[in-house]
Formats: C-alpha cells, sequence, structure tokens
C-alpha cells in the first residue's frame, strides 16, 4: 500500500465524510461527483490481520451475486469505532492503491465499500474503471507501460552471484514494508541490449510506481553498474520467470 507518514489515526477527510452522507440523503449524480471528487484526494484505512506466513489478510464482505468487496474506512473515528473492543491493525492506502488493488489482473476482489454500516459508499469495479478512464483523459494520472512487455526478445536466468549487500538490501526493504509479499532477483538480457539487467519481481499489494520508485533506490549501490527493471505479479513475464524459483525475500 502506500508508504505514506500518515499512521491509522491520523486520517480525517472531513470534506468526505460530509460528501459521502449527502449522497446517502440524496443519491444524485451532482453528490456522487462531489465524493469522487474528495475521493481521488483521500487517503484510507484497510484494516488487515496476520495470516499464515506472515502475509496480510484484508476484511471483505460478499455482496450479490458472490461478489467480493474490501473493507476500508474513510477517518479515523469509523476505523477506531468499528473495532471498539479488538484492537484492530491497519494500513493506510490512497484511492489509486484501492483502484490497483481491485483492477489488478490477479485480483478476486470485485470493488471496495467505504464506512460500511454507517455512511456507506461502494465503489463497484465497473465504476472504478470509469473513474480511471476519466482521469486518464484529464491527464491526471497516466498509464505506466511495462518494461518487459515484449517477452519473446527476452532472456531471463539465476545469477551467477548477486553482488555483496543486494540480498541483505532486498530483505530488509521486504521486512520493513507490510505490502510487500515476495521479492525475486533475476538477471535479464533484452535482444539489443549490451548488458544485461537486473529484473525484480516485486508481490505486493498497492501501486507499482511508488513501491518500485523506493525499492529502486534501496537497490541503487548494489547493481554493480547494471540497470534494473522491476515488474509486478499481473506483468505477463513473471509467471515466466518465478515458476520454480526461490524468492530472495519471502514473509
Amino acid at each position: 500500500m502506500d508508504k505514506t507518514e500518515l499512521g491509522v489515526d491520523d486520517i480525517k477527510n472531513p470534506e468526505l465524510l460530509a460528501a459521502m452522507k449527502l449522497v446517502r440523503k440524496e443519491n444524485t449524480e451532482e453528490n456522487m461527483l462531489k465524493v469522487l471528487s474528495e475521493a481521488v484526494k483521500a487517503k484510507f484505512i484497510l484494516p488487515v490481520d496476520d495470516a499464515e506466513e506472515g502475509k496480510m489478510r484484508f476484511h471483505a464482505v460478499q455482496g450479490d451475486e458472490g461478489r467480493i468487496y474490501q473493507i476500508v474506512y474513510a477517518d479515523s473515528m469509523s476505523f477506531n469505532m468499528a473495532f471498539l473492543n479488538k484492537k484492530q491493525s491497519g494500513v493506510v492506502a490512497g484511492f489509486m492503491d484501492l483502484a490497483d488493488l481491485v483492477l489488478n489482473d490477479n485480483s478476486k476482489i470485485n470493488g471496495f465499500i467505504v464506512n460500511p454500516g454507517k455512511e456507506e459508499v461502494l465503489f463497484r469495479e465497473d465504476m472504478l474503471t470509469t473513474i480511471i478512464e476519466e482521469l486518464k483523459k484529464e491527464g491526471i494520472i497516466k498509464d505506466i507501460p511495462s518494461k518487459a512487455e515484449n517477452t519473446s526478445s527476452i532472456k531471463v536466468g539465476d545469477p551467477v552471484r548477486y553482488p555483496e549487500g543486494m540480498g541483505n538490501a532486498a530483505i530488509e526493504f521486504g521486512a520493513q514494508r507490510e505490502q510487500i509479499f515476495r521479492i525475486f532477483i533475476q538477471l535479464m538480457q533484452r535482444e539489443g541490449k549490451e548488458k544485461p539487467e537486473w529484473l525484480f519481481i516485486v508481490d505486493h499489494v498497492g501501486r507499482n510506481d511508488e513501491v518500485f520508485k523506493e525499492l529502486g533506490e534501496a537497490m541503487g549501490p548494489f547493481l554493480d553498474g547494471l540497470d534494473i527493471v522491476m515488474i509486478d505479479m499481473g506483468d505477463p513475464l513473471s509467471e515466466k520467470v518465478i515458476k520454480g524459483k526461490v524468492p530472495v525475500y519471502a514473509k
């Protein structure tokens, strides 16, 4: 998820809450647009539990026709009140983090529901797709193309050795971030490239651009002069690369 200095006790979003209350009273297009304009700027809280092997387990509800909706909260007070008699962990995520969680190719989530049982606004998969397309048209967000999309001209394999400190740096990076589940490191040779590149496959939740930026900065001192390419589990190359491989880091 979005790595941020905000904690679960710092989320307020008064404008978003006001808009959500308004749309519950009068569900008009104008009122829903107010919700959307505030939601895309907001930070949310996802309740999480520790699952087996240290992986996070998110909270979800099943809706009509078996659809699964992620539970999120728009403010700290609603989050804390929902778990009044239970110590509950949570992670902070932006709107795009939640959209990525729903819309990525491997997702089994059909949307997310904000403040269930209270203001309760549902963002379905089709609705999120429309919102993302509109944001792209307005130039607010851009596609991040895969750097490894032409798999026919790529060869990937295990390095003979890792540069000193690379493995430990990857382990430390993953261990310090709840949203990172596994990290695979391979060497990749692309047709037309003189030198190979380091290929990092990252099993994570949240926005690629933010995770990859931080990972690139952490790995910078250990690349031995080679470039680095990072992909996630939704990339067409990842499934081929990690089959039978042991991750350098795993929760």
